[in-house]
């Protein structure tokens, strides 16, 4: 290939350079019309996170409640209030038989229902601080939207 033919295509599409800038130039309400999808979509995900979010915090907050029952359910099925009794009413023997009092107590706890109850308050203290956080971070979407 010679040399002054790379320089005339060089040239040739120089010249034309306009016409080709021209024919991929996007439209003036393009940009407008991209920043709005994009807001748009970042609504709906916002809403869509709240929503779950603040579903988890409605059902952990109702598994909290029926453990809550359950515990207390369970310390009376399994004679608990006997043993914590036993502390107003013969303290003396207490503490000669302490470590096989401190047995008995730890054997007639409802051990599940307590690790439980305590993952469904993680549960709804998780999800009520996601669900804040998000409403917060997208507050200024709302308001440029609407």
């Amino acid at each position: 290939m010679h040399p002054n033919y790379q320089n005339k295509r060089i040239d040739h599409c120089m010249k034309n350079e306009n016409q080709l800038f021209s024919m991929i130039e996007p439209s003036g309400n393009l940009k407008i019309s991209i920043m709005e999808k994009i807001r748009k979509e970042e609504i709906k995900k916002a809403t869509y996170e709240v929503v779950l979010s603040s579903a988890a915090s409605l059902v952990s907050i109702s598994a909290t409640i029926f453990f809550v029952i359950s515990i207390v359910r369970d310390a009376y099925q399994s004679g608990l209030s006997e043993y914590l009794s036993l502390i107003f009413s013969d303290g003396a023997s207490l503490i000669s038989y302490w470590q096989s009092y401190i047995m008995s107590i730890i054997e007639s706890l409802p051990i599940l229902q307590i690790t439980i109850f305590f993952a469904s308050i993680w549960v709804f203290a998780w999800s009520l601080n996601k669900a804040m956080t998000i409403f917060k971070n997208t507050r200024a979407i709302f308001y440029k939207v609407n």
